[in-house]
C-alpha cells in the first residue's frame, strides 16, 4: 500500500463502514462506480492504442509524404514503442500454480463433492484442483490472457487441513470458499470480493514488470489498488460473514462453527505439539526418524487434541478481537454469527484426506513425504551438526579461561552453553564478550535477558542496549517490562514500554526511509568512504551500456543511519530498455552498501536529475 499509510487507511475504512449503516445501497453505487475506474483506466489505453494504429494507418494512406516524414522524424518508432510497452503492460503474466494437480478421473469421491457444491451454490466452475502442504484452502483466480479473458479458478486444498478436518467440516471450509463465488447469494459482494484480488495481483505483476509501460500503469495502480481496498473493506468483511452463512446452510450452523473451531484450535495445536517435537529431533537425529506427513496423520489418530485443549485454545482465541486491517472477522465474531449454543468439535475416526482422496491417499502421503525431504534434508543435516559441533565444542571448553579465547570462538561457546546448557555457564562467557565490546547488542541482550530471569534489575542497562536494533528492540522490550512490573514498579515499567516504543519507532522511520527513493526526497553530495567509491566505479566501468553516472546520498530522518545512495546514469550503446539496463546494473553492483540505481532516460528520470544536480559526478 505505497500510497497510504496506516493512519490513512483507517480512516478510509472508518469512511466506508460508516456510509454502508447510513446508506447501504449509495455506498455500493460509490463502491461499484470506484471499481469501474479501474476498468475504465484500462480500456482507455486500449482506446488510445487503437486510435495510435488507426491514425497511422488513416495517414499512410492519405498522404505517403506525410507517412514518409514521420518515418523520417522517428515518429512512427515512437508510436510502435508505445503500442508495444503498453500491450506488454497489460499482458500481465501470472506465476502458475504450484502444487500437486489432482485429476477428475482419479480422485472421484472429492470431485464429486466439489461438484455438487458448485451446482447447490451456482457457484463459478473450479476449472482445476491443486493439493500443497499447508493447512488452509482457498480459491484463487488467474487471468487467462493477462487481464483479457475470462478467469481461470483453481482451489487449493492443504493436506494438513484435510488430516486436521472430518469430511463434514471439510465441506463447510469449502461451502465458505465457494461462497464467495456463489451466485445464489449476494453477485455484487462476490464480485467486488473477485475486483480486490484482481487489482492487487495485477500491481503486484507490474511491480515485477521492467517496462515502461508497466511503470506508468504501475503508478495508476499503486494509487489506486490500496484506496479501493480501503473503501471496499466493510463489503469485504462482511463477505466473510455471508460465506460463513452459506457454510451453515450447506451443512449446519454447528457444523460450520465446529469447522472455524477446529481450523482455529488444530493450528497451533499441530504446530506446537507435532511440528516443533518433530524438528526437535535434528538435535539428536541425522536423518528425519519418521516421514513427516505420515506422521502427522498418525499423530492425528493416537493423540488427537483432547477436549480440555481444545476449551483452553477457545478460550484464547475468544480473546482476540477483530483487527481493523483484517477483512476476516475474529474467531468469536464468526462464532457468534452462526449460533449462539456453545459448540466443541467432535471426535472422528476417518478424516477428509481418506474419505476424499480414496485408494491414492498413501501413495500421496508418500509424494508430500519425499518432497519433504527432499527439500529440507539439507536444513536437518545442518542442524544436527551444528549440534554436536556446539556440544563438542562446550566439553572441549570446560576448563578453559574465557579470555584466552578470540572473539569468534568465545561468541560461539557462550551462545552454545546458552542454547544447550543453562544460564549459569552461560552469563560469565557473554558478560566477558560484553566487557570487550561494550556497545555489542547481541551481548547485550543476552546478558540482560539471563539477568531479567533472575529478576536482577540491573538487566535493564543492558537491555537498553538492545534498543539500538531493530531485530532485538522488541523482545528486550517485554523483558524490561516484566522484569519492572514483577518488581511491582508500574510507573518504571510504563516509562520503560515509552522508551522502547520511541527506539521502535526510530527503526521503522529509518527502514521505511532506507526502502525506497520518491520525487520528494532531498538529496546532498555523497559522504562515501575511498574503498566503497573503488568498488563502485570498477562495477561501473565495465558495464558495457552505462555512461556517465552521478552519485547522490539521500537525506535521512535520523543522522546515525545507514547511508542511501543513489546511482543516476546515462545509458549508452545497445539495448531493449532503460528498465532492463537499470535492472542489470543493479544485479552488477555487488557491494556492501544500500545503492538505489536510476536511469536519467526511465521512469525515475525525474529523480535521476534531481540525482545529477545534487549529487556528484563519479564516470
Amino acid at each position: 500500500m505505497a500510497e497510504l499509510n496506516e493512519q490513512q487507511f483507517i480512516e478510509l475504512v472508518k469512511q466506508s463502514e460508516a456510509e454502508a449503516e447510513q446508506d447501504i445501497n449509495r455506498y455500493k453505487i460509490k463502491l461499484a462506480l470506484f471499481a469501474a475506474l479501474g476498468y475504465g483506466v484500462i480500456f482507455a489505453v486500449l482506446i488510445t492504442l487503437v486510435l495510435l494504429v488507426g491514425g497511422t494507418v488513416v495517414t499512410a494512406l492519405v498522404s505517403s509524404s506525410l507517412f514518409l516524414l514521420l518515418v523520417k522524424k522517428k515518429f512512427i518508432f515512437l508510436i510502435l514503442i508505445a503500442i508495444w510497452t503498453f500491450l506488454r503492460a497489460l499482458w500481465v503474466k501470472f506465476d502458475p500454480p504450484s502444487g500437486y494437480l489432482l485429476e477428475r478421473d482419479k480422485y472421484p469421491e472429492l470431485f464429486q463433492e466439489i461438484d455438487h457444491l458448485t451446482h447447490t451454490l451456482d457457484a463459478l466452475t473450479i476449472h482445476q484442483v491443486i493439493l500443497d502442504d499447508r493447512l488452509n484452502a482457498a480459491v484463487v483466480q488467474h487471468p487467462r490472457f493477462g487481464l483479457f479473458g475470462g478467469q481461470q479458478n483453481t482451489l487449493f486444498l492443504g493436506l494438513q487441513l484435510l488430516l486436521a478436518l472430518s469430511p463434514q467440516e471439510m465441506k463447510s471450509v469449502l461451502a465458505h470458499e465457494f461462497g464467495h463465488l456463489s451466485g445464489n447469494h449476494s453477485r455484487f459482494s462476490g464480485w467486488i470480493y473477485r475486483v480486490r484480488i484482481t487489482w492487487f495481483r495485477v500491481m503486484e505483476a507490474f511491480d515485477q514488470s521492467n517496462s515502461f509501460g508497466a511503470g506508468l500503469m504501475r503508478r495508476f495502480f499503486d494509487w489506486y489498488a490500496p484506496k479501493f481496498s480501503a473503501y471496499s473493506f466493510a463489503l469485504a468483511r462482511n463477505n466473510e460473514y455471508e460465506a460463513d452463512r452459506v457454510a451453515a446452510e450447506l451443512t449446519s450452523p454447528a457444523t460450520a462453527a465446529k469447522a472455524l473451531i477446529n481450523v482455529y484450535t488444530k493450528a497451533p495445536y499441530i504446530e506446537q505439539e507435532y511440528w516443533d517435537h518433530y524438528f526437535q529431533q535434528a538435535d539428536t537425529a541425522p536423518t528425519p526418524p519418521t516421514a513427516p506427513y505420515a506422521g502427522l496423520a498418525t499423530f492425528l489418530k493416537q493423540s488427537p487434541i483432547s477436549r480440555e485443549q481444545v476449551l483452553a485454545l477457545i478460550r484464547q482465541e475468544m480473546q482476540v478481537e477483530t483487527h481493523y486491517a483484517d477483512t476476516h472477522p475474529a474467531l468469536k465474531d464468526r462464532v457468534t454469527s452462526l449460533t449462539d449454543q456453545a459448540v466443541v468439535p467432535d471426535t472422528f475416526t476417518t478424516n477428509a484426506a481418506e474419505a476424499w482422496l480414496g485408494s491414492r491417499y498413501e501413495k500421496l502421503l508418500q509424494h508430500f513425504d519425499q518432497q519433504w525431504m527432499k527439500n529440507n534434508n539439507e536444513k536437518w543435516k545442518n542442524r544436527y551438526e551444528y549440534v554436536q559441533h556446539s556440544k563438542q565444542l562446550l566439553a572441549e571448553s570446560k576448563d578453559l579461561d574465557p579470555q584466552t579465547l578470540t572473539d569468534d570462538k568465545l561468541w560461539e561457546l557462550a551462545h552454545a552453553a546458552f542454547e544447550f546448557e543453562n544460564d549459569e555457564t552461560a552469563l560469565p562467557l557473554f558478560l566477558a564478550f560484553h566487557q570487550r565490546h561494550p556497545h555489542s547488542v547481541g551481548a547485550g541482550y543476552y546478558v540482560g535477558l539471563i539477568l531479567a530471569r533472575k529478576q536482577d534489575e540491573s538487566a535493564l542497562g543492558y537491555l537498553r542496549i538492545a534498543f539500538e536494533s531493530p531485530n532485538t528492540i522488541g523482545d528486550a522490550a517485554r523483558w524490561g517490562y516484566d522484569l519492572l512490573m514483577n518488581l511491582k514498579k508500574e510507573r518504571e515499567a510504563e516509562q520503560w514500554w515509552q522508551q522502547a516504543r520511541t527506539a521502535a519507532d526510530k527503526h521503522q522511520a529509518i527502514a521505511e526511509a532506507q526502502s525506497h527513493i520518491a520525487d520528494s526526497d532531498h538529496f546532498t553530495a555523497p559522504r562515501i568512504d575511498a574503498d566503497l567509491q573503488g568498488q563502485l566505479l570498477q562495477t561501473l566501468a565495465a558495464h558495457k551500456n552505462v555512461g556517465a553516472t552521478w552519485l547522490a546520498q539521500k537525506t535521512l530522518p535520523y543522522n546515525d543511519a545507514d547511508p542511501v545512495y543513489i546511482l543516476a546514469f546515462r545509458p549508452k550503446g545497445l539495448y531493449l530498455s532503460f528498465e532492463a539496463i537499470t535492472k542489470s546494473v543493479e544485479e552488477a553492483l555487488d557491494i556492501d552498501a544500500n545503492v538505489f540505481v536510476v536511469c536519467l532516460w526511465g521512469d525515475d528520470k525525474s529523480i535521476a536529475k534531481k540525482v545529477k544536480k545534487a549529487g556528484t559526478k563519479i564516470q
